[in-house]
């Protein structure tokens, strides 16, 4: 039997099951029901005396019969009421004169249950000596294991402790408020953003056109696009900065014309002397060339294209502003 137990606790502890301890008068009460019948002793034990919400219940059937008798003990698995959980354990047979014992152990968790007790189940018993040997079942009485008694109610004011306890989020929370707060920075950045865009384009709806030419222009040259050699977007984005200041300076829809048809428009306008225009026509066809009939450029023409841009626009505002004095 000794063998037996050592097994038991150590299967408990390698499962990561903790043992029951008790203080000393809890281990000195024991449940005992004796279903004894005949020549089998069936003897039921159980440890505390009183089913504890929090306290394993351990529970220990032995029988013991002669030699010449074979026992075959129940699972009793689905027997029990009341608890959670059953792990059983079996131990080996162990013959001591001429005695046969036979000895299940069972951990059991209760639940929150009105009444605790093992069903009644049958013993199967095999008699040896007769040819051919002859079976029987010894059917047990049920056995209700005593739950602990209520406490007794207690009047007055329950003790609060002064000081709140704090209980740690779970997982799914702390996840839950770093998603929440990744949102809510996500947010507030487009909504910088988004006030960025509008106080820009407030400034740049204020400023005159050259002023607005030259910071588009600025914004174009810190993409850096020749260096990339992203020839196209970078032509096409610099005749939009002209077309765009044409369009604020002489009411001219240059933006959304053909290269053809601005340079038909601009002959008739008084804004645009042959001289201008004809360096507007040089400008506007090169960049043609780039956009659309895949010509090379390189970062040299790309530099000369902006100074061409610059310097039309340097000149044209300084004789748009030179009329409105005069005027």
């Amino acid at each position: 039997m000794k063998f037996c137990a050592s097994r038991f606790i150590l299967a408990l502890f390698m499962a990561g099951l903790p043992v029951f301890t008790a203080s000393a008068a809890a281990t000195n009460t024991t449940f005992t029901a004796n279903l004894s019948q005949g020549n089998v002793a069936i003897t039921l034990k159980a440890e505390p005396a009183q089913v504890k919400m929090d306290h394993d219940f351990m529970l220990t059937l032995h029988v013991a019969a002669p030699s010449y008798l074979t026992v075959a003990l129940p699972d009793l698995h689905d027997r029990f009421h009341g608890f959670r959980s059953a792990d059983g354990f079996v131990c080996d047979p162990i013959v001591d004169h001429d005695v046969t014992h036979y000895e299940q152990r069972w951990r059991l968790i209760p639940e929150l249950m009105r009444a605790y007790r093992l069903a009644p189940f049958a013993v199967q018993v095999t008699d040896t000596r007769t040819h051919p040997a002859t079976t029987s079942w010894l059917a047990t009485r049920p056995v209700v294991f005593p739950p602990e008694p209520k406490p007794t109610a207690v009047g007055g004011l329950p003790d609060v402790s002064p000081h709140p306890f704090w209980i740690p989020p779970t997982l799914r929370m702390v996840l839950s408020w770093i998603a929440w707060t990744v949102l809510a920075l996500a947010l507030l950045a487009a909504i910088i953003y988004g006030l960025y865009r509008l106080s820009r384009h407030v400034r740049e709806y204020r400023m005159t056109p050259r002023e607005r030419a030259f910071a588009e222009l600025e914004r174009l040259l810190r993409r850096n696009l020749p260096t990339k050699h992203l020839y196209k977007d970078f032509y096409i984005e610099l005749t939009m900065v002209v077309r765009r200041y044409i369009e604020r300076a002489h009411t001219l829809h240059a933006p959304e014309q053909t290269t053809e048809e601005f340079l038909t428009e601009a002959a008739t306008h008084p804004g645009f002397p042959p001289h201008v225009l004809a360096r507007l026509k040089t400008f506007l066809e090169s960049a043609d060339l780039v956009k659309f009939a895949g010509q090379e450029a390189t970062p040299k023409t790309a530099d000369e294209s902006v100074q061409t841009a610059r310097a039309y626009i340097t000149t044209d505002a300084d004789q748009v502003e030179q009329k409105k004095v005069k005027s």
